[in-house]
């Protein structure tokens, strides 16, 4: 295993837990450190770590320090702001309305469904009877990659993965391809199968394999990210990371429990690197030391190449917009893991063949989804925004948004959606939620009845009333650090097998 950050560890873990016979070492260099920026997850994270891999709840709480994230609220669009939440909004159909919920958010998105409405009053959790709150399955986390990757060092350790602190000098090759890895220290490393989770470096299947790179640059113009932040003071920990339009790009706002983390998405072609934290400190006057990180958007043709496989951003990124990075990982790994151990770690030409088109589908699906966020946002008419509404290049989608176009927030559509057959993260509802909140036009808008606008209030005033009822993060926070707060694992595998059932795994 090359690297020691997120993906490395994911990976590893994965493998040991898939393959227990495994003798799995994780290399990793003193001399690359960790992009600390504060990361955002999709729900598919906290269900591979405590679903599949078994990580103890009470633990991973007190050592990671995560805090919950509902969805995201997107400053995007005509409107004053939406939520994107991880559950279902657009696509739900209660049964004396005529039409799913989608028809009825033209005008007002607000308290769409239950979820909606925690984020709207600033709360996390519906309070259960005794004042707990309840912990469903449908949220992602907020947290920060220094204190994660402690956290998977500790227990990587502690699941017998050998670790070795060291430096690559030089790759050797062979006639099956990588033949060992000579280290800085004079050691050599040789081992029957390589993962490469050398981030953007690449080291094994770009440096070394040469293998083609597909960029997504026409689709995904962004490539810089200004990131800084500040001590909170008492203001509420938002249950959902903030997503602001920009002059030449757009701005994250992640919610740890005492910092807050800022940080301008932009495109080099538009703007400067002083010009964007100009601007974001324009906005964000207590923030505090930045720094900018330059990244790729793309793939790798082939994650897979003879002996190596990359993992993470060694073998794609997109860029931040929608936190997929650590879900995919996650994806990554388990689907690796249950590759070899369906071969019995022999693996076939036919069975590489069909690991990197599943993540090629995986990484093309999200640079699509992330491309109907650009070609579609109306809110600032600037060249960066300007451009994205012409030049975005959109394909596989297409058919759907011609469908929304002629029919309107229709679940029909999905059949027209590029569909990865491992998991996708978005699904029709996160398409529809997009359109929607965008207020993409579509021909004949639906006019609901009197008596439908009537039942539409009511049912918002519902979920309105449940949000406002919930508990914020910071109550959540306490009461799972209370002696006497207990754990359900079990509710966590049986949220995975769910899951797994949905997506076909």
């Amino acid at each position: 295993m090359l690297g020691g950050g997120s993906a490395g560890f994911i990976a590893a873990l994965t493998l040991k837990r898939e393959m227990p016979q495994l003798r799995v070492t994780v290399l990793r260099s003193p001399d690359i450190g960790i992009i600390g920026v504060g990361e955002g997850t999709t729900p598919g994270v906290p269900l591979h770590l405590f679903g599949y891999l078994g990580v103890d709840l009470e633990e991973f709480y007190r050592v990671a320090q995560p805090t919950w994230k509902l969805g995201l609220r997107f400053l995007w669009g005509p409107r004053a702001y939406f939520n994107y939440t991880f559950t279902p909004q657009c696509d739900w159909k209660w049964e004396r309305l005529a039409k799913p919920n989608g028809y009825y958010c033209a005008e007002d998105f607000e308290f769409a469904d239950p979820v909606s409405a925690l984020m709207s009053c600033d709360n996390v959790f519906v309070r259960q009877q005794n004042g707990d709150p309840y912990i469903g399955s449908a949220w992602g986390f907020h947290i920060e990659n220094e204190k994660f990757v402690r956290f998977l060092e500790s227990f990587a350790t502690r699941s017998g993965l050998e670790i070795v602190d060291d430096t690559v000098a030089e790759v050797v090759r062979s006639e099956r391809g990588i033949a060992s890895l000579r280290l800085k220290s004079g050691q050599s490393l040789a081992a029957d199968f390589y993962v490469d989770c050398s981030g953007f470096r690449s080291l094994l299947i770009g440096q070394t394999f040469k293998e083609p790179y597909i960029s997504y640059k026409p689709t995904l113009f962004c490539d810089r990210a200004t990131v800084g932040g500040w001590d909170r003071a008492e203001t509420p920990v938002l249950p959902y990371t903030t997503v602001e339009t920009m002059d030449a790009g757009w701005c994250w706002q992640i919610e740890h429990e005492s910092r807050v983390i800022r940080g301008y998405v932009h495109s080099s072609d538009f703007i400067s690197e002083d010009e964007a934290e100009r601007e974001l400190r324009a906005k964000n006057p207590r923030i505090g030391p930045t720094r900018t990180i330059k990244f790729p958007s793309g793939r790798y043709r082939n994650a897979w190449v003879a002996n190596a496989c990359a993992i993470g951003n060694a073998s794609g990124f997109v860029e931040p917009l929608e936190a997929t990075s650590l879900a995919v990982i996650c994806n990554e790994s388990r689907l690796l893991a249950e590759m070899l151990s369906g071969c019995e770690a022999r693996p076939t030409a036919s069975l590489q063949a069909l690991h990197n088109r599943l993540v090629g589908l995986v990484w093309d699906e999200i640079r699509e989804f992330l491309g109907i966020h650009y070609r579609f946002n109306t809110r600032l008419d600037t060249p960066f925004w300007r451009a994205c509404r012409s030049d975005v290049a959109l394909s596989a989608s297409l058919p759907f948004i011609e469908f929304f176009r002629e029919n309107g927030p229709s679940a029909r559509g999905a059949m027209l959606l590029p569909r990865a057959q491992t998991e996708s993260a978005f699904g029709i509802e996160g398409y529809l939620t997009m359109l929607v909140g965008q207020k993409l036009p579509y021909a004949g808008s639906y006019q609901p009845s009197a008596a439908e606008r009537e039942l539409w209030s009511k049912i918002q005033g519902e979920h309105k009333a449940v949000g406002a009822s919930g508990l914020s993060v910071r109550e959540a926070l306490g009461a799972i650090r209370k002696p006497d707060w207990k754990w359900n694992p079990q509710f966590y595998k049986d949220a995975l097998k769910a899951h797994v059932a949905r997506i076909g795994l």
